[in-house]
């Protein structure tokens, strides 16, 4: 990291840590593959459930990937996180958190209203677009932390 990506986290971290949702943890290089693994086994299920035309678990299973993928940096990096918020704006993740922030956006209300609300809703573009994004975060997270 930079001197000013090192000033970025530092001002992440203040940030959520005033609301108890980021904490430091002992950096974990075999956490952080774990956690790839775990991302690579969601991104499996969500093109799964692709296929078999359940976009709902095509798109919860996509969410789930970036998520792993996200923690897998934090994890590396010795955080612990308790918001999608907060795990999606740390500065260390690879660009393309930021660059799909607004897809990532509705990726997350839409997998809401799929899980909690009502099913059925998640149209197959969307839990296409969820996938390939998914994949390319875990694309740059594996070269960014050497899996």
């Amino acid at each position: 990291m930079t001197v000013s990506s090192n000033e970025s986290v530092l001002r992440w971290e203040q940030k959520w840590a005033e609301a108890r949702l980021v904490r430091h943890v002992r950096a974990d290089a075999a956490v952080a593959r774990s956690r790839v693994r775990l991302s690579e086994r969601n991104l499996e299920r969500a093109r799964r459930e692709h296929a078999g035309g359940d976009f709902d678990a095509a798109l919860i299973f996509a969410e789930q990937a970036l998520i792993n993928a996200a923690d897998a940096v934090l994890a590396r990096d010795g955080f612990a996180v308790n918001s999608h918020v907060a795990r999606f704006s740390y500065p260390a993740l690879p660009a393309i958190y930021a660059e799909e922030r607004h897809l990532i956006d509705q990726i997350r209300s839409s997998r809401n209203r799929a899980q909690y609300e009502a099913g059925g809703d998640v149209d197959a573009g969307l839990a296409e677009r969820a996938t390939a994004v998914a994949v390319r975060a875990l694309g740059s997270v594996q070269a960014l932390i050497g899996t």
